[in-house]
């Protein structure tokens, strides 16, 4: 009896070490995953970064093209003679002054020497230019500080950013020259950078809360979601407005931003966007551009502690687990020791007791593998499928939302555009059902008829793809039912349509063509299937899900590394390698039959074979 009770009180405190020590792990463990999730972030802002930076220039670029455009379109011959030069363009004017969509109300031209001639005024109520008096227009002369640097050698589109009364511009400059080919003058566009924060960086969309925002060389906020926050330097005008604010972490922003071109890191600051800002620890990225003459640093900064949330939850629940199964450790042990006085059951509450500490003991091994494997699962999903889908998803969306904002005077492409716009939506909706392997219950496999549910995953994914490319379906009907998990059966299409859409995309003299085709499995097939899979003998029918495309076709020493994770022949833009990696494990999910055939230069074909039941 001595030697069992000092067996099961070393087991108690195995027991309870293994537990303490298994806290120590997860709260070690909570640490090495924040710092990893912290990069993830950090490397995500960093491409947003780089994105937004790519949109400033693109934009700036389409502004000084338009002021070339108007240039060019109008009479400048008359320079002498605003009016007459209104008369000849103001067609031209109004064109361009509403294609700005606010971001420019002035237009002025002057000499060689800098000195005003004339200029135009733009009534955006109106929808009307008027001449204005060149009094109005000095304070944009003045305050560009990078206009005696224009005139002295003319080669940059625009100048340096600049501040009139707390909020900021920059101006756009087009030479004029006369027929023998000196210098007449100069067209000058006054660009008002917070109406141009607003049409392309105010719905900047992250997954988590922050903004992007853009500095100058001298540490001056250029462009804000607040617009008190614009013309401060980030620490002396900062602290003007909130002297009590510590700005230490600031200053080591400041002097890192400075010295680098691009970068990311975590400091402490504020939310300047609230009433009153509160302090919190931010994750950011940041990339300097040129835009002319001009030099910004463009920052986007996110919420550390909002990024980890579900990571912080998520180690508060196990370790709230663990001390609970502490707790039942403790009163078993309590329990056990109680019934042992009862010689005459002794040995049937040990065995029993026994039995229920291996129980839970398993339970709870199988509980933290689990846990584990879903980690590591929603991990390599989200942060490869997931964010890689939104890449490509991202710019499609603000750049037709840009051209939605440049052609609203257009009825016919507008409608165009919001059909691509609520397509990308759509898609990008779609790429979120990769998130269900994070949940905790098991997907639920249903009948359903099998040519029917092509049809519509193809449909839906139908509608991601360009209009360009021409997408055939050829879909038998009543073919019969098929069990499993819709969700699967979409991933599994949307893989391959897009597979083949990325192959049919360096197309040079055809058309990019992919083609749907449902119909019965052959019985050579069929008989196949039965002799390799014994558990499908008792199965009479079986379908055939044909994807192909026209694009150049697989190398034959490729089409066995294809299937496998991380392998992609793409840029790292394009793909992650994990499409063909999702087929085939959706294929070996419900022990279906894939296979392919690829021809150089002629196109390729996949092949999802799987058991069906009759519809009667």
């Amino acid at each position: 009896m001595e030697r069992t009770n000092r067996i099961v009180n070393i087991m108690i405190v195995a027991m309870t070490i293994f537990i303490v020590v298994s806290v120590f792990f997860a709260i070690r463990g909570f640490s090495v995953i924040r710092k990893a999730t912290t990069a993830s972030g950090q490397d995500f802002l960093l491409q947003s970064t780089e994105y937004v930076g790519k949109v400033i220039q693109l934009s700036m670029k389409n502004r000084h093209q338009a002021l070339n455009y108007l240039a060019i379109d109008g009479n400048l011959k008359n320079s002498n003679d605003p009016a007459t030069y209104l008369k000849n363009s103001a067609s031209s004017l109004n064109t361009f002054f509403d294609s700005l969509n606010n971001e420019a109300d002035a237009l002025f031209y002057i000499e060689p020497d800098g000195t005003p001639l004339y200029a135009f005024h733009w009534d955006s109520k109106k929808k009307q230019v008027s001449i204005a008096d060149t009094e109005t227009i000095r304070p944009f002369i003045s305050h560009d500080l990078s206009l005696k640097q224009l005139l002295d050698k003319p080669t940059a589109q625009n100048g340096d950013s600049y501040f009139i009364n707390k909020k900021a511009y920059v101006n756009f400059y087009h030479e004029i020259r006369t027929a023998s080919g000196s210098i007449d003058g100069y067209l000058i566009l006054p660009l008002n950078l917070e109406a141009f924060y607003k049409n392309f960086l105010q719905d900047f969309e992250l997954d988590y809360k922050g903004y992007p925002m853009i500095k100058d060389r001298s540490m001056t906020v250029v462009m804000h979601p607040v617009a008190q926050q614009v013309g401060l330097d980030i620490i002396n005008g900062r602290e003007e407005l909130y002297p009590d604010f510590d700005y230490s972490d600031l200053k080591r922003l400041e002097k890192y931003q400075l010295n680098h071109d691009s970068g990311k890191l975590t400091y402490k600051s504020y939310w300047w966007d609230e009433d009153i800002p509160t302090e919190v620890l931010k994750i950011s990225a940041f990339e300097w551009i040129d835009v002319g003459l001009a030099r910004w640093v463009v920052a986007i900064n996110a919420d550390y502690n909002e990024r980890n949330d579900d990571i912080i939850n998520f180690v508060i629940v196990l370790s709230f687990l663990l001390v609970l199964l502490l707790l039942l450790i403790i009163i078993c042990s309590l329990f056990i020791h109680n019934f042992r006085k009862k010689e005459t059951i002794e040995a049937e509450n040990r065995q029993l007791i026994e039995k229920q500490k291996q129980q839970k003991m398993q339970h709870q091994l199988e509980l933290e593998l689990y846990q584990r494997n879903k980690m590591e699962t929603v991990g390599l999903l989200t942060t490869s499928i997931v964010h890689d889908m939104n890449n490509f998803l991202t710019p499609i969306i603000g750049n037709t939302q840009l051209l939605l904002e440049e052609h609203v005077d257009d009825p016919i492409l507008e409608a165009d555009l919001e059909e691509i716009l609520h397509s990308a939506q759509k898609g990008k909706r779609l790429s979120s059902n990769v998130l269900r392997f994070s949940k905790p219950q098991k997907g639920i496999q249903e009948w359903m008829d099998i040519s029917s549910a092509i049809g519509v995953a193809t449909h839906l994914i139908g509608e991601i793809i360009p209009k360009k490319v021409q997408l055939t379906l050829l879909i038998q009907e009543n073919l019969g039912t098929a069990k499993l998990e819709e969700t699967d059966l979409q991933n599994l299409i949307y893989n391959l349509i897009t597979n083949a859409y990325q192959a049919t995309k360096d197309n040079k003299n055809k058309p990019q063509k992919i083609q749907v085709t449902v119909a019965p499995a052959s019985k050579e097939l069929t008989d196949k299937l039965k002799t390799d899979n014994p558990r499908m003998s008792h199965v009479d029918r079986f379908v055939t899900l044909e994807i192909s495309d026209n694009g150049p076709g697989i190398p034959d020493e490729l089409k066995e590394k294809i299937f496998e994770p991380f392998f992609t022949t793409k840029s790292a833009d394009e793909g992650t390698g994990l499409g063909l990696f999702a087929v085939t494990s959706i294929v070996s999910k419900y022990e279906w039959h894939l296979s392919l055939e690829s021809e150089e230069n002629i196109g390729t074909r996949f092949f999802i074979t799987f058991p069906i039941r009759s519809c009667k």
